[in-house]
């Protein structure tokens, strides 16, 4: 079986890739690289540098010819969707539309889209199901859910993921929604944190692995269905801070900066929808935390690897029945 993966040289993107590979497929990654990067690539994927939001894709996947697209190619700051709208829209709209034409010309059985919960659910103070309305704060929310449009429109069997804060190895400090890695890396090199705002802010975070093997899960579902991709609890930054600290083993100064553009404060997020096809959170907050905090002694954050083992644990879920 063949299967495409969009931003596969992200972090989240080369996870899934990994996997994928575990499991028997034949991987083509398509990435710009503008935040990607081919260190994160297995060797035995195929890769092909291209600009969705410029380049028509037609081509590729007609000689490919996967039997799944995973599309996870996308601009993913909130501040740099404020900054520049139009270049958000181009990404994350006009890049997503060039990938479904192409997998219609392809013949693809299954596009698994993946989405954002808190940009698109906005301000949530009980958690957030399918049906609760949309309510996004911000240019790359209402992008995404712009996008999710056309992905339903599009005549393709389809799954759209809407994910939580997603953490674990490769992810980079400093960008959208990497708090955790943004605060390992401060925690290493400053010994400190900053906390935007007052810390109060709350956030599901979910590790990689149990992200990736949600992915793979809906890929093979019949249904076209919107899914939450989430722990289903919430945990405040000043908790987070408070976590990390203690993996750490030691104290950590605490550093107030400023409310970022366009950042929602509560995002909580329910999984049950997702829990009715088996899948359930495999590595706990702590654990997960922890384990970062283990690769990251001796190696450049983004650069640690996950053990070959942990990698197998999740392998065995076909792709596409």
């Amino acid at each position: 079986m063949r299967a495409i993966v969009t931003g596969g040289a992200g972090f989240i993107g080369s996870h899934l890739v990994d996997r994928l590979l575990a499991d028997g497929l034949a991987v083509l990654v398509l990435d710009d690289l503008s935040t990607g990067s081919e260190k994160n690539l297995a060797r035995e994927a195929r890769f092909e540098c291209i600009d969705l939001a410029d380049a028509d894709p037609s081509a590729i996947l007609t000689a490919w010819h996967p039997e799944v697209v995973f599309h996870l190619a996308a601009q993913t700051s909130v501040e740099a969707s404020q900054a520049d709208p139009l270049r958000d829209l181009q990404v994350n709209v006009i890049g997503t539309r060039r990938i479904l034409d192409a997998a219609l010309s392809a013949g693809v059985s299954r596009f698994v889209y993946v989405s954002s919960g808190g940009a698109i659910y906005g301000e949530t103070l009980r958690p957030a199901t399918e049906h609760t309305r949309p309510a996004p704060a911000s240019y790359y929310g209402i992008h995404k859910l712009a996008s999710e449009g056309h992905v339903a429109l599009a005549g393709l069997s389809y799954a759209i993921a809407r994910p939580g804060n997603i953490y674990g190895p490769r992810q980079r400090g400093g960008s959208d929604g990497a708090v955790i890695a943004s605060f390992l890396q401060q925690a290493t090199q400053l010994g400190s944190l900053m906390v935007h705002g007052d810390g109060g802010q709350t956030r599901d975070f979910l590790h990689v692995l149990d992200a990736v093997d949600a992915l793979v899960r809906l890929a093979r579902e019949p249904a076209s269905e919107i899914w939450n991709v989430a722990s289903g609890r919430s945990r405040s930054i000043r908790d987070l801070a408070a976590s990390i600290e203690l993996a750490c083993g030691h104290p950590l100064a605490r550093i107030n900066g400023p409310v970022r553009p366009g950042d929602i404060r509560s995002s909580k997020l329910s999984a049950r929808r997702l829990r009715t096809i088996g899948w359930r959170p495999r590595i706990g907050f702590r654990a997960g935390i922890a384990g970062l905090v283990r690769a990251d002694l001796g190696q450049t954050l983004g650069t640690a690897t996950v053990s070959v083992d942990v990698v197998e644990s999740f392998a065995g879920v076909p792709v596409v029945q």
